[in-house]
């Protein structure tokens, strides 16, 4: 299963991959855009599953990319479906350095992190 192929990445190594302001690094948001917009991790793009193979393409594939869903309070192999389904599609279009955030935006949140908001004007 493709569980065991993605690496995860802890909510410590996430703030201190943040701070080192790495061009290689991309942080994905795999919720739906009502989620990332009510809170997401700041720095995070906003491509929920659904759009990742389009935008994806583009990419540089020597990219490292943590990807983060929802979460759950007691994290397991299968607990995050969202970014683990965006991770397999990233690792399948050839990315290599791929992990996804162990516990989601529910982990990071609970550890008190900060958490930005997006304003988007309804038309």
């Amino acid at each position: 299963m493709y569980e065991q192929q993605i690496r995860t990445m802890s909510v410590n190594d996430l703030k201190d991959r943040l701070k080192q302001k790495d061009r290689t690094f991309m942080l994905v948001d795999a919720r739906e855009m009502e989620a990332f917009d009510k809170g997401h991790i700041p720095g995070a793009c906003d491509v929920f599953d659904g759009e990742i193979m389009s935008l994806a393409k583009n990419f540089d594939k020597s990219l490292d990319i943590c990807v983060y869903g929802p979460g759950q309070a007691t994290p397991s192999p299968m607990a995050d479906r969202l970014a683990g389904d965006a991770a397999k599609k990233l690792l399948d279009m050839g990315f290599k350095n791929v992990c996804v955030l162990n516990g989601g935006f529910e982990a990071w949140d609970n550890s008190g992190n900060r958490v930005d908001m997006s304003r988007r004007k309804m038309a």
